[in-house]
């Protein structure tokens, strides 16, 4: 949901009219089949709270009528693949239209979605290295290292060292909304720089500088609740599939904030009366809750439609990734115009 949350932040706040009828929703036509959908949303409303968010309402394939009242925790994998492909059937363009209609009913209850704004000032980041034969990973110099460590606690030290320089005062700003694009040469400490707006440095690196959230230090501000490095080596366990993967790793997040996210979205549109798109309102139900495996099948869905275009653009890339970087890394330096 991670990347929801994301891609809802980065879009502007689309017309709201085409996905809600009217300033109210409860002033619907007298259609049968709106007639019947508004009974059910109003069935809806007379539940608990607690049964009101885990209960969606589900269409048909073709969406004629009212549709059913699923338990979002219950959905069966016939129903949540034919959600998803009925929702769906052009990835790319249904999946932006389907964003929007997410953004536009936040945007229809009053909510706006934190924000954070990442400024990094005179950011420097050394390490000592050793030279010469003790910078070999062996068993021997592995041993030396920790004596060398237990001597440099009195200022002695064994080897020869000398101070690597991976970012020397580095000052930027990542705003919020945006996507920001790191280009460079290998080598460069773009790494460096990731993790250390990520909080995750190697806490044996000297660090300087200054980086904060939305005006906050990392001494003040949790970095890991907001920002995620993803390393360019994945760690998965080879036994399972693909599927199996984005479950354990859903599990393992939890829900995070979408829930309660729901419930004041739920309520401030019971203040507004207005009844939301059923599909937006099953979804988000369905990856707010504890047990609920519909983001999964949404994650497949998206991205494997994509994947024959991604296996194309990467593979072409793979090979001679550190050489393209370089040259596109190049000729944005060289439409940068020079300062007198």
């Amino acid at each position: 949901m991670d990347m929801l949350s994301r891609s809802l932040q980065s879009m502007g706040s689309p017309d709201v009219s085409v996905y809600f009828s009217g300033g109210s929703s409860r002033n619907r036509s007298g259609a049968e089949s709106d007639d019947e959908e508004a009974l059910r949303w109003a069935a809806l409303e007379r539940l608990p709270s607690f049964e009101r968010l885990r209960t969606g309402i589900l269409r048909s394939e073709r969406r004629r009528g009212p549709g059913v009242e699923v338990d979002v925790r219950m959905l069966e994998l016939t129903q949540r693949q034919a959600f998803v492909e009925n929702v769906f059937k052009v990835a790319e363009e249904d999946n932006a239209r389907f964003l929007k209609k997410l953004r536009a009913r936040i945007d229809h209850a009053g909510i706006q979605i934190p924000t954070a704004e990442v400024r990094f000032r005179s950011l420097s980041v050394e390490a000592e290295c050793h030279v010469g034969d003790r910078m070999l990973p062996t068993l021997t110099n592995a041993a030396l290292d920790a004596v060398d460590s237990m001597l440099g606690l009195v200022g002695v030290s064994l080897g020869k060292t000398k101070t690597l320089h991976i970012l020397k005062n580095v000052s930027g700003v990542v705003r919020p909304s945006r996507m920001t694009l790191l280009l460079g040469p290998p080598s460069s400490g773009k790494t460096t720089l990731l993790l250390a707006l990520a909080g995750k440095l190697d806490p044996g690196l000297r660090v300087s500088g200054e980086v904060t959230y939305n005006g906050y230090g990392l001494d003040e501000f949790v970095p890991q609740k907001t920002a995620a490095y993803i390393s360019q080596n994945d760690v998965h366990a080879g036994e399972m599939t693909v599927k199996e993967t984005l479950d354990f790793s859903a599990r393992c997040q939890g829900v995070g904030q979408r829930y309660e996210l729901l419930q004041e979205l739920m309520k401030k549109e019971r203040q507004l009366g207005i009844y939301p798109d059923p599909e937006v309102d099953l979804f988000m139900k369905a990856t707010s809750v504890e047990g609920g495996t519909l983001q999964t099948d949404y994650i497949l869905r998206v991205s494997l439609k994509l994947s024959n275009w991604h296996q194309r653009v990467f593979s072409t890339v793979k090979g001679a990734t550190p050489k393209l970087e370089s040259s596109i890394s190049n000729k944005i330096k060289s439409t940068v115009p020079k300062k007198d």
